[in-house]
């Protein structure tokens, strides 16, 4: 069976995500890295027209995707701040997945 659109872009982001760390040419990491980004903005538009903003659920996810997103930005300022970045994205999947759930 086929997979569907949705999964499909989400195995593209982590395939891209593990060539850039694993290329060692800087012309290919930097084709990679545009590439990437391009398919999340992709990505961001149908989430941004698919998913009714009213749901509670959709504010959940989005507060904890802001909250894992600004202890990421941190973590890359200080390494020592990766394990409380892992525990704010686990959190942030955690209501992905339940408002995912509410939308399917």
């Amino acid at each position: 069976m086929a997979k569907s659109l949705g999964e499909e872009l989400s195995a593209a982001l982590s395939n891209i995500t593990a060539l850039i760390i694993k290329t060692e040419s800087k012309s290919e990491r930097s084709q990679l890295t545009r590439q990437q980004a391009k398919l999340a903005g992709q990505l961001q538009v149908f989430v941004d027209q698919v998913v009714d903003e009213a749901l509670p659920e959709y504010e959940e996810a989005t507060e904890a995707l802001k909250e894992a997103n600004t202890e990421a930005e941190a973590a890359k300022r200080k390494l020592d701040k990766v394990a409380s970045s892992i525990k704010k994205f686990a959190t942030a999947i955690d209501k992905l997945q339940s408002l995912a759930e509410m939308v399917s």
